[in-house]
Order: C-alpha cells, then sequence, then structure tokens
C-alpha cells in the first residue's frame, strides 16, 4: 500500500529490504542490531541465520548495457525469451559470497501480461495473447542459476484509473526487486576471468526492462578463496497450458510447479561452508472470457518457498533462513454498450502480496516475520467508444498493510472513495493485527 506523500516513498517492502529488515528486528536478545564493533571484524565463528543478511555487501557491481551512455539507456530491452542479454563480469578471487538483485518493469503489451489468455486457442484480435505466465531468471555463463515468478504490479492508468486515487496500487511506486543467490556458483567466477550474468523473462513479449545489482562479499583476510559446486539441480518447470475459445469467448488455463536445489563450498579465513538454496514454486493462472468478450475474470495464484542453509564443515552448525510468499489475484471486468456510443465499465479487483520469513538455528527457531499487504477495490468508468481518456468515473479502495514478528507488530488501514480518504487508521498493538488476521 503507498499513499501520496509518505516519507518512505511507499509502504512496499520488497524481498531483499524485507528480509534483511526482518534480520535485524527479529535478532539479538538486547532489541537491536549488532553492528561490526560487535565482533571487530565481521569473522563468522560459526554461521548463524542472522549472518546471512546482517553484513552489507562489500561491493555491488550492475548487471546492465555498457554503452546505456550513448542514449539506448543502461537497462536491457526484453523483446521476447529467445534471447537473454548478459553484462560481462570479472569478480574478486576472494569472493565468498555473491547475491544476484534484479529490478524489472513491463510496458507496451506486457502491462497486463497477468490477464492474457492464451495465443494458441484465442480468437480475441490480440496477437499478444500468450497466457499469463512469465518467470524472470538468471544465468551464469548460459548456466541457469534462480528464478521467480514476478508480482503483478498493477499500473495507474490499469483497470481503471479512478481505484489509485490517492492510493496507488501495491508497488506501484517502488517496483519490487528479486534476488538470486549465486554462492552455490562461484566456483565457476573465481578465476579472475570474465563471467556472463544473464538476465532474462520467460514467455515474454515486447517488452521488458531489466537490470541488475551483483553484490559481492570479500573475504578481507585472504586474497583469494577456493570454492566447488556440490549440486546443480535446475529441471525446467513442468507447464500444463489448456484452453478452449470459440472466437472470442472461452478460458484458458496455465499451471506451473516445480524445485530447483543448488549448492556450494567456499573455503576461505572463515573456515569451509556450504551454501545451498532450494526453491518450490507452484503457479496457477485462470482466464475466462463472457458475452462476446464482455466480460473478463482472471485469477492468478503464485506461491513460492525459498530456502538458503549454511553449514560449516567440522561443525554440527546450520543457520537456515526460509522465505514463503504468496500472491493471490482475483480481476473481474465487464463492458456495457449504451447508445450514441458510450461504454460503460465496471471492474473489481482483489489482490494481496504474503511473505513470511523463518530463522532457526539447528533446528530451533530464532527469528520470525510476517507481513501481509492487500487491496479490495471496486468502481466504474464511462468513455466514449474508441477513446481512451475517461468521460466519467468513480472509485473506491480498501488497503491494508501488515507487519509483526516476535517483538513488534504493525497495522495500518486505509479506505479511499471518490479520490479522498475516508479512513486511516494505524495501530502498534500486536492484538489488533492478530484479531485482523482472525
Amino acid at each position: 500500500m503507498a499513499v501520496y506523500g509518505d516519507d518512505d516513498g511507499g509502504l512496499w517492502g520488497r524481498r531483499w529490504r524485507f528480509v534483511r529488515t526482518a534480520m535485524a528486528v527479529c535478532g539479538d536478545g538486547d532489541g537491536g542490531w549488532r553492528g561490526s564493533d560487535d565482533d571487530g571484524c565481521w569473522s563468522m565463528v560459526h554461521p548463524t541465520a542472522k549472518d546471512i543478511y546482517r553484513r552489507p555487501a562489500d561491493i555491488i557491481l550492475p548487471v546492465s548495457q555498457d554503452d546505456g551512455e550513448c542514449g539506448s539507456g543502461f537497462w536491457f530491452r526484453i523483446e521476447n525469451d529467445t534471447v537473454v542479454p548478459a553484462a560481462v563480469i570479472a569478480i574478486p578471487r576472494n569472493t565468498q559470497r555473491a547475491v544476484l538483485e534484479v529490478f524489472v518493469s513491463y510496458h507496451a503489451h506486457e502491462e497486463s501480461w497477468y490477464a492474457n489468455p492464451l495465443q494458441a486457442s484465442y480468437d480475441g484480435g490480440d496477437a499478444y495473447a500468450n497466457g499469463g505466465f512469465r518467470q524472470i531468471y538468471a544465468t551464469v555463463d548460459g548456466q541457469f542459476a534462480g528464478g521467480h515468478i514476478p508480482f503483478a504490479v498493477i499500473y495507474p492508468g490499469s483497470i481503471n484509473p479512478y481505484l489509485w486515487s490517492p492510493v496507488s496500487a501495491i508497488g506501484a511506486f517502488n517496483l519490487p526487486a528479486y534476488e538470486m543467490d549465486l554462492t552455490p556458483f562461484l566456483s565457476l567466477m573465481l578465476d579472475g576471468m570474465p563471467h556472463e550474468i544473464g538476465i532474462g523473462v520467460r514467455d515474454s513479449q515486447p517488452y521488458w526492462l531489466l537490470s541488475g545489482n551483483l553484490h559481492l562479499w570479500v573475504d578481507a583476510w585472504s586474497d583469494t578463496v577456493t570454492a566447488g559446486v556440490v549440486e546443480h539441480r535446475a529441471p525446467p518447470l513442468k507447464l500444463n497450458r489448456h484452453g478452449e475459445w470459440r472466437n472470442s469467448d472461452g478460458g484458458s488455463e496455465i499451471n506451473a510447479e516445480g524445485v530447483v536445489r543448488f549448492s556450494g563450498w567456499v573455503s576461505s579465513s572463515e573456515g569451509n561452508i556450504t551454501t545451498t538454496v532450494r526453491q518450490k514454486v507452484k503457479f496457477r493462472s485462470q482466464v475466462e472470457v463472457q458475452n462476446r468478450g464482455a466480460i473478463t475474470q482472471v485469477e492468478m495464484t503464485n506461491k513460492e518457498r525459498t530456502t538458503i542453509t549454511m553449514m560449516k564443515l567440522g561443525q554440527q552448525t546450520t543457520a537456515r533462513v526460509q522465505v514463503f510468499i504468496e500472491t493471490p489475484l482475483q480481476l473481474h471486468k465487464s463492458r456495457v454498450t449504451a447508445m450514441g456510443g458510450a461504454v460503460f465499465e465496471k471492474a473489481r479487483l482483489n489482490h494481496q502480496l504474503q511473505e513470511v520469513v523463518n530463522l532457526n538455528e539447528n533446528g530451533q527457531a530464532v527469528g520470525f516475520g510476517a507481513l501481509t499487504d492487500r487491496q479490495d477495490a471496486e468502481g466504474s468508468v464511462l468513455r466514449r467508444e474508441g477513446q481512451e481518456q475517461p468521460v466519467w468515473g468513480s472509485g473506491s479502495t480498501r488497503s491494508q498493510y501488515k507487519y509483526r514478528d516476535g517483538t513488534t507488530c504493525y497495522l495500518r488501514t486505509l479506505t479511499a472513495v471518490e479520490g479522498i480518504v475516508k479512513a486511516d487508521t494505524t495501530s502498534a498493538s500486536c492484538a489488533g493485527v492478530t484479531a485482523e488476521e482472525a
């Protein structure tokens, strides 16, 4: 949820910031976030769950176009999924951890990708209707290194512009970033030579803009470290596509699921530590069109569970971070053509982002954080046929943002009607958050 005038640019917590904040809030017994002064040199005596995210990167390298200053910009422009653009990067030979952060936005025919029917069977006049499935992914020297189903950010002009005044859609003012832990792949890149870090979008159409940052943590006490791959299991997602259409009416469905697992060790001055990344994805998209294209219903949900485990050789200590994400979306649109060429449109939207972070050490829970950002909106628009600019419109939106962990709670609920904030309440009571969830 974001409201104009927020000092922080909105309440959207993208995964990278949310997980790192959860590490800080959930962590130490004194309620604070211990910094480098506490241990003198950030040396990891044994891996802990809080260590995975609490230390900022030593080096950040851009993953973008080299000649962006020449006018085309630094973003990679993705027109389809046949070409994966890449940046050529050489990393320090004493790198002991690497995380790729990817930024994306979608435009033109892809602005409403989450509502696309299937191209193979759809005859609704849209040549770009290839279904509501996309996957953002990364490669290291052409080898698949992780991916995420993107969160469907709804742009202010989409569906009904009167829904987004003064409240914006989830993520609209601060587009989410997506992270892939590349530590298991360090053995491929520690030779001091340039390597290709690629980023792409599966099933993409014109057009997406992508760029990234490669976060690197280096060993301050060694000029070089050694590393090796333990496991690389990345079978393609199992995709099931089905559609039945007669002219512009019918329905289509896409189901996707899969599990990937990467594991690798790094031997540095902190010891020999094996990092394992496991991700499970389950996705479903349904699009139904009725009444000669006048009624459209969209349902989409994505569930991801990512687990990062660190184990030090010769010790029984195991640190584990689990991140669970669920993003359901329901959209209903209807259109009626009246006399005189007027078109009356109605829309109803339910959209939610839910993230849960669990920190474990040796099988014991040491931290927890949960975030839920939900919007329920409905409205109407009157347009002249063939014109995008509305003649009249109305909308109402209810937004609710909840965060809680072991010690902290925050709840904000906002209701806007006809462009005016009717209610805006905030609570720091865990009892209030629990009551809302019940």
